[in-house]
């Protein structure tokens, strides 16, 4: 069974809640991002990807100080989506919807790439992590659990920083979801216990 972890970035947007693709993790997004590093610190990843935008990559180097690892950039990870993309409560019109199904399937396909890459290796790699986007996990997981369907995309809520686990059976690839948007560490890990800790908040105010 081979693991696969996807991490939404930390928080990015700015006083006016704008973020783009060059914007910098903010002071909460900094918090998120070493709580979780903390919380997969004794984690044995095999591999590490990351999408090519910014608050992505500085999440994953937040985790990284713990292992080290190479990482791959790919933007296959890359955010999707625009304003015609399913929202709740809101009807989308199938006319609007053509590229949200393009890119739901380019993302499966990514994924599926990706799992096909770890069975054939000879390494025996067993945990992925994958550091990428909201929309971009929230696609995957409406295709595994909805076949496409936009009216289950518009169900998902992915936190930031939150883990959202699949396994996959290296026999026949079935997938099986473990986790969605688990966020836990934000919660459990309080700043009033670690806001001290000059390792990981000193620089942080």
């Amino acid at each position: 069974m081979a693991r696969f972890y996807f991490v939404r970035h930390g928080d990015a947007y700015d006083d006016n809640f704008i973020q783009t693709d060059d914007s910098s993790l903010n002071k909460w997004g900094v918090v998120q991002a070493r709580k979780l590093a903390y919380r997969l610190r004794d984690n044995k990843f095999d591999a590490m990807y990351c999408s090519q935008i910014t608050r992505a990559i500085e999440t994953c180097e937040a985790v990284n100080k713990y292992h080290n690892m190479d990482v791959e950039f790919k933007k296959e990870f890359n955010e999707v989506g625009d304003e015609d993309w399913p929202q709740p409560g809101v009807i989308s019109k199938p006319g609007d919807l053509h590229n949200f199904h393009d890119r739901s399937e380019a993302i499966y396909k990514t994924f599926k790439g990706l799992v096909k890459r770890h069975r054939d290796s000879k390494a025996k790699m067993t945990e992925v992590i994958i550091f990428t986007h909201g929309n971009w996990i929230r696609a995957l997981l409406t295709m595994i659990l909805g076949d496409g369907n936009p009216n289950v995309f518009a169900h998902f809520v992915i936190h930031n920083t939150s883990l959202t686990i699949i396994d996959v059976n290296e026999d026949d690839d079935y997938e099986y979801v473990i986790t969605i948007s688990d966020a836990a560490h934000t919660q459990i890990l309080k700043w009033e216990d670690f806001k001290d800790n000059k390792e990981l908040y000193s620089d942080v105010n």
